[in-house]
């Protein structure tokens, strides 16, 4: 279907950049590190299902979320290749991460009997991960005794232990990296312990991006990486020990182009005020779609290297622009909201620091109403949304 069908506005996902990322991490792994693509949150906001289904493609051996529903989202749409889900499992829905194969996070013994007892009533095999907290303090067994117990609870011809892990809190910290060190050292050193007794994992894994970067020495048997698909490193400070594309840019157009009088003032609260005769476009985008409204007065847009600076404040569904500057623009042209810093493109890493915020929260933020353009090899493909600017 042709862009006419969707809005104008849209976010193009690159999946060949994303293959060139998955190449790049790759890269710094050996050949036996297996490679867990998290795509939790929609994948970022890029969109699990084509995300999940060109990892499949390109050969990926594990896919992580964090919630079932995100699982089976994937398993519907015909993706076969293991998935872990990272959250706790509730009760009233074990059955049917057994039934889908997604491999489950355990670490309680009430969960671990739960388990083990709806897989021999269904003659079905469950797959399980222990969580071992190792300084998160956030999820998981805390010590030998904990996780022996949990193990105990898991002894069926129906439960397979396929692996175990833990994650690292500070691993960007590459000024300091006593506490990373003090986490893989009480991880191993559980993991050890527990093999003395005779229990062992397929899988051994730690290290998210920043550590599979940073910390080489810690990849184990697989290594699990979010953001480096997406195109960003977990910290901006950490550019040089990979490169990635961005895979996603965020276009949009002006709906609406005018001329306004020297005085004259654009929008809530009259924060931009006109010093000279000024050209202001109105685009179709706004803080429903995910644009944080400390952007107002302080983000521009590009059009072939011109700036469109943001005037006034950012609205629910619209944004104004001065373009005053650009006198050959038309409501046909592509305004460029993010994308990769190499083509001239605004830059997500700038947006998070004008907001202070995190270039995570802003990918993910990025709203369902904009459509997803995916792009691979010459092929272009939309989602179903078919809402018009």
């Amino acid at each position: 279907m042709e862009y006419g069908s969707y809005r104008f506005t849209r976010a193009e996902v690159n999946l060949d950049h994303m293959e060139y990322n998955v190449d790049q991490i790759k890269k710094q792994l050996n050949p036996e590190t297996k490679f867990m693509a998290v795509v939790k949150a929609d994948a970022y906001g890029h969109g699990a299902v084509e995300i999940g289904r060109k990892l499949e493609a390109i050969g990926t051996d594990y896919l992580a979320v964090a919630v079932l529903d995100e699982g089976l989202e994937l398993r519907e749409a015909g993706i076969t290749i293991p998935i872990l889900m990272f959250g706790p499992i509730e009760e009233s829905t074990i059955a049917t991460a057994i039934a889908n194969e997604i491999t489950m996070t355990v670490f309680t013994e009430e969960t671990a009997y739960l388990i083990q007892k709806k897989a021999e009533e269904l003659r079905k095999t469950a797959y399980i991960h222990l969580k071992v907290d190792s300084g998160m303090s956030r999820i998981g067994v805390r010590s030998f005794e904990e996780a022996l117990n949990v193990m105990n609870a898991l002894k069926s011809d129906f439960v397979k232990w396929d692996g175990i892990f833990t994650h690292f809190a500070d691993a960007e910290n590459l000024e300091n990296p006593a506490f990373t060190k003090l986490q893989f050292d009480t991880f191993i050193k559980i993991v050890a312990e527990l093999e003395s007794e005779n229990i062992f994992f397929n899988l051994k894994h730690c290290c998210n991006t920043a550590a599979t970067l940073a910390f080489p020495e810690y990849h184990l048997d697989m290594i699990r990486t979010g953001i480096s698909l997406y195109g960003y490193h977990p910290d901006p400070k950490m550019q040089s020990y990979v490169d990635l594309k961005p895979v996603m840019t965020l276009k949009t157009h002006a709906s609406y182009i005018k001329n306004i009088s020297a005085g004259d003032t654009v929008g809530y609260g009259r924060t931009f005020k006109a010093a000279k005769s000024t050209k202001i476009a109105t685009i179709p985008l706004g803080y429903a779609d995910g644009i944080p409204r400390q952007l107002s007065n302080q983000w521009a847009l590009f059009i072939n290297g011109h700036k469109a600076p943001v005037a006034g404040r950012i609205c629910m569904d619209q944004i104004m622009l001065d373009v005053t500057e650009i006198e050959s623009l038309t409501e046909e042209d592509e305004l460029i909201f993010f994308g990769d810093p190499a083509k001239g493109y605004p830059s997500l890493y700038k947006m998070a620091d004008i907001t202070n915020g995190f270039h995570y929260e802003l990918l993910c933020g990025i709203g369902k109403r904009i459509p997803r353009i995916y792009f691979s090899a010459g092929s272009v493909t939309a989602t179903q949304n078919t809402l018009l600017d």
